[in-house]
Parts: structure tokens; C-alpha cells; sequence
């Protein structure tokens, strides 16, 4: 709707076409002023007081008042015939041209007709003076939710399109003045005039067929609300006012009432940090394009103190392009939903905690068991140096390494942040460096070691330790070469689900017919408890032994 249309002359008595002008003077000692309708040089014998103090005098043709003749519009055809007047009169919808008070200061036909009033009552009358709250209606806010408006527009000069307002209508009867249950669609806009906020013009539309035809569908919708737990309302940041629905406000923590509240009021028992969120996520689409989409998750303090946690979904909207925008949500109460993970987080932190001390136990276990070994292999040791049969030696000695197996596993374990699992590449290399210091260096002999680097449980990782140090033991044994450099290659290798383990000498080989010893027995006992199968082979010199073991990533 442009100026030009509100650029106009209502014709009467003694007026002219040619742009009559509204005056106003302020009356001496008097709270009102008086505004007389001219023209060029005739009277049209309008007279109107207007209450209130003399801020900004507006003119019909949108000029503020300077006692200047106003003059026609050339570029506008038949202007002077009464065109916008006519245009003015025609117009679907109803509209009201106020001050800058908020004094009417005209009016169509359409908005009397709306509201079954007269231009000589309601011309030159405040606002709401002309059109109170109904005083029978203990939740009326429509007063205050259009005061909030229009001064938004004031303030800010540009329109501001307003949610559904119910706003009873003041009908004379026979028992008095009587109100007609109304509910209105209203945008208010400036006028502007050479840069300079002159007159705001109210425009609106009667929707309360829509609205009373709609309130099935609404006992229906609320029904639904009930039962997904979903609950709308609309936030307009401009007047800094919430439009909420009887679900949302005892979402809320609100007494329940369906209609407009103060955001002050609305945001209440939102915590302030959680409030900042809110404010941040609407502050940041507030500029943006329609439809913008906002999301946010805040909790609400209860009158009990108890916590209710709302999640919210919504778009930003506006009427028409320049208007200022609000926003339409949706909010579900995820209060169930946060408890379980608070809950879950808790029971978490449990389990974490208690898992820490079990490693801490492990470790310490892993410690005693290592001290203990030590000091069983520190005994097999030394009754090994003091016996006097050679072979009894031996058997002690290889006791003694066994132990040592073992012992260097439960260290790695107790050195390893991880206290049931070792790196076995790593390990298995410190055990073939520990082999190549005594047995081996003994039998002038040469330890070759390529581990992959897996992970392994200490439940597979001692076992393969006991066979690794068997078979390394029975090579320095049976396979050292006889006519060069005595070689023993340890390595392991993946193969597919598989870890295997493979020791070889370039000794003589294996004597056909050699009684199975303790050693054998030992490896056998070892491949079983894995749950492997253990494969030898001839390599012309030399023997090798290769260990399948199945394996998973720890």
C-alpha cells in the first residue's frame, strides 16, 4: 500500500479538491488541541478537538501541519476529483490513520463497518480510549499487545505485522455498552513523509469467522499435543512478546492460559545461561531470509525447583518482505529423554571408575606376580649353579628360563598403561634379546628376530612366550649347525585370521627316532591350551616349527 493513496481529501461542506488540510493548535491552559479541516481559503466546517499534548499534528494528506495550504498532486490524474478519497472509502479491509500519539485521525468505511462505530465517534479520540480492553475479560491484552506495536513502528519506522489478537469490539445495547468477542489480524506500517515519520496507519482484518470456525480443529490439535507431548507458540522480538498455546505455557511452568504474554513474563523460569542460548539462536536469524530455521534445547525451572528440559524447533516469518520478522515453534518435553542420559552418564562415569581400579588392581597384581617369578627364577638359578649332576643342572636352568618367560610378560603388563593386553612384537623382541644374553650367547650361537606388531591378551601372550622360549631352547639344544655360524630365527606373521609363530635352526634336524621329552611335552600341553596346530618341516639344514594360533585384534 504506497503514500499516495493516503494523500487525500475527504470532501464536505464548503471543502475543496484541491488537497484540503487538517490544522492543529494547542488551546491555552487546555491538555486537547483543536484541529480545524481548510482548504484554499474556504472552510469546510469540520471542527474536531483532540485530546492530548501537541506532539506531531498530522494532516489528511499526510503532511505534518505547518499552516501551509496544501497543494494538489499534478501527477496524479483526477486527484483533485476525490480519487483517493474513493480509493480510501473502497478498500477491502480496514484501516485507521493515527498520530503519532496514537490519536485516530481518519478512517474508512470498512473498519466502521467492522467495528459497528461511527467516524464522528471515534475521529480526533485516542486509540484506546476509543477502543478499551473489555473489562469483563480478566485475560484481555489486546491493549497492550497493539500499544507494543505501534510503538515498535514508531521506533523503528517499519511495519510490524502482529500475531491473531483477540480484541473485543465496545456495542451499545440496552443494558449500556456492551463487547462482541472479536479476533483480528492486524499490520501496522508508517507513514513517511520527505524521510520523516508523520502518521502510522493501522490496518486489519476480521477473523473471527476463521478463528471460531478453527476451534474444533484446535480441540482436536491440542488433543494431539497432548498425546505426542508437542506444544506451539510464536516469539515476535520486536515487541518482545510471546503468543503461547495452553500446552506450552504449562510446558513452561506458566499458569495454563492460551494467548499473548510479555517475553519477560514467557522466559521467566528459563535459567539465564540457557536464556542466552534462546536470545543467541533467535538474535541470529533474526536478519535472514523466511523460513530461516532456529533450534535450540533450554531447561525450565519448576515453582518445586525441579527441572524440565523443553527442546524446541521453529522458522522465522514475516507477512510481507519489509515487515519485522517473528518466529513459529514447536517445543516437545524432552524431560524423560534427559533424565536416561543423565542416567547413562552416570552409570558411565561408574563404569569408568570402577574400571580404573580394576586396572589399578591388575597392575598391582601383574607387579606382585612379577616379583614373585623373579624370585622363583632367582632360586631355580641358583640350585641350578650348585648341583653336581650336569643333567640336573639342566633341567633347572631350563626351569628357570621358563619362569623368566613368564616373569618378563607380567613386567611389560605392569610397565604398559594397558594391563591385560601387550604389544607382542615389542615383547617378543626384549624376549629374544634377553635369550641371546644367556642361552644362547652361551652356545655361541646367533638369534634373528622379525615380530609383526599385534596385540595380544595375556592369556594368548604367555603361552606363546613359554613356546617361544621351548623351541628356541630345543634349537640351541638339537640344531646348532655343525660346520658354521649357528643361526635361530624367531619371527611372526597374519595370515588372514591367523598369528603364527615360526622358530628355525640351520642345525642337523630333528633325530627320527629322539624320545619326546619334558620340552615336547611342555610345547604340546601349550599348542593345546591355544587352541593352534603346530606344523615342523626339514629345511635341509636346518628345522623349523611353525605355531597357527587364531587371532583377533584386541
Amino acid at each position: 500500500m504506497g503514500l499516495p493513496l493516503f494523500e487525500r481529501a475527504r470532501t464536505g461542506p464548503g471543502a475543496v479538491t484541491a488537497g484540503p488540510t487538517l490544522r492543529c493548535r494547542s488551546r491555552r491552559g487546555r491538555s486537547s488541541r483543536r484541529c480545524d479541516l481548510q482548504g484554499s481559503g474556504h472552510e469546510t466546517g469540520r471542527s474536531t478537538e483532540i485530546a492530548g499534548p501537541a506532539r506531531s499534528n498530522v494532516c489528511f494528506n499526510g503532511r505534518a501541519c505547518t499552516g501551509e495550504r496544501s497543494m494538489p498532486r499534478p501527477d496524479l490524474p483526477n486527484c483533485g476529483n476525490g480519487l483517493r478519497d474513493a480509493a480510501f472509502e473502497a478498500a477491502p479491509h480496514g484501516y485507521l490513520l493515527l498520530d503519532l500519539d496514537f490519536v485516530i485521525v481518519d478512517v474508512n468505511e470498512r473498519y466502521l463497518e467492522l467495528t459497528r462505530t461511527s467516524r464522528d465517534r471515534i475521529v480526533g479520540t485516542g486509540l484506546f480510549e476509543a477502543f478499551p480492553d473489555n473489562p469483563n475479560d480478566s485475560a484481555a491484552d489486546g491493549v497492550r499487545n497493539l500499544r507494543r506495536s505501534l510503538e515498535a513502528v514508531r521506533k523503528t519506522g517499519r511495519p510490524h505485522a502482529m500475531a491473531v489478537q483477540k480484541y473485543d469490539i465496545p456495542v451499545p445495547g440496552d443494558d449500556g455498552e456492551g463487547f462482541e468477542e472479536r479476533y483480528w489480524k492486524p499490520v501496522n506500517a508508517p507513514v513517511i513523509r520527505d524521510g520523516k515519520l508523520v502518521a502510522l496507519l493501522h490496518h486489519v482484518e476480521d477473523v473471527t469467522s476463521e478463528v471460531l470456525q478453527k476451534r474444533d480443529q484446535a480441540i482436536r490439535l491440542r488433543s494431539a499435543q497432548k498425546l505426542q507431548g508437542l506444544a506451539f507458540w510464536e516469539y515476535d522480538p520486536r515487541t518482545e512478546t510471546a503468543y503461547v498455546s495452553r500446552a506450552f505455557s504449562v510446558m513452561q511452568g506458566l499458569p495454563e492460559r492460551e494467548g499473548t504474554l510479555s517475553a519477560d513474563e514467557c522466559f521467566a523460569p528459563i535459567p539465564a545461561d540457557d536464556l542466552k542460548t534462546l536470545r543467541t539462536a533467535f538474535k541470529a536469524a533474526e536478519k535472514k531470509a523466511d523460513h530461516t530455521p532456529v533450534s535450540f534445547t533450554h531447561r525450565v525451572v519448576q515453582q518445586d525447583g525441579s527441572v524440565r528440559w523443553l527442546s524446541s524447533q521453529g522458522e522465522l516469518a514475516r507477512d510481507h518482505r519489509d515487515a519485522l520478522p517473528r518466529f513459529l515453534l514447536v517445543s516437545m518435553d524432552i524431560t524423560p529423554t534427559k533424565r536416561r542420559e543423565e542416567k547413562l552418564a552416570q552409570a558411565v562415569d561408574e563404569r569408568d571408575r570402577l574400571l580404573a581400579e580394576k586396572e589399578m588392581l591388575l597392575a598391582e597384581v601383574n607387579h606382585r606376580i612379577k616379583n614373585s617369578l623373579q624370585l622363583v627364577s632367582s632360586i631355580l638359578n641358583i640350585d641350578a649353579r650348585r648341583a653336581g649332576d650336569e643333567a640336573a643342572r639342566e633341567q633347572l636352568k631350563r626351569a628357570a628360563a621358563r619362569v623368566g618367560a613368564v616373569t618378563s610378560v607380567h613386567e611389560m603388563l605392569y610397565r604398559s598403561n594397558e594391563v591385560a593386553s601387550v604389544q607382542f612384537g615389542s615383547y617378543l623382541r626384549e624376549l629374544c634379546e634377553m635369550l641371546a644374553a644367556g642361552d644362547v650367547a652361551a652356545a655361541r650361537a646367533r638369534i634373528l628376530c622379525d615380530p609383526a606388531q599385534v596385540r595380544l591378551s595375556a592369556d594368548k601372550a604367555i603361552p606363546l612366550a613359554l613356546l617361544t622360549n621351548e623351541l628356541v631352547s630345543n634349537s640351541l639344544k638339537y640344531g646348532l649347525s655343525e660346520t658354521g655360524e649357528s643361526l635361530v630365527e624367531v619371527r611372526t606373521f597374519l595370515d588372514g585370521d591367523e598369528l603364527l609363530l615360526e622358530v628355525a635352526d640351520n642345525g642337523p634336524g630333528k633325530a627320527v627316532d629322539a624320545p619326546p621329552g619334558l620340552g615336547t611335552r611342555i610345547i604340546e600341553g601349550l599348542v593345546e591350551q591355544l587352541g593352534a596346530t603346530m606344523t615342523t618341516k626339514d629345511r635341509g639344514p636346518g628345522y623349523s616349527v611353525i605355531i597357527r594360533t587364531p587371532h583377533e585384534d584386541e
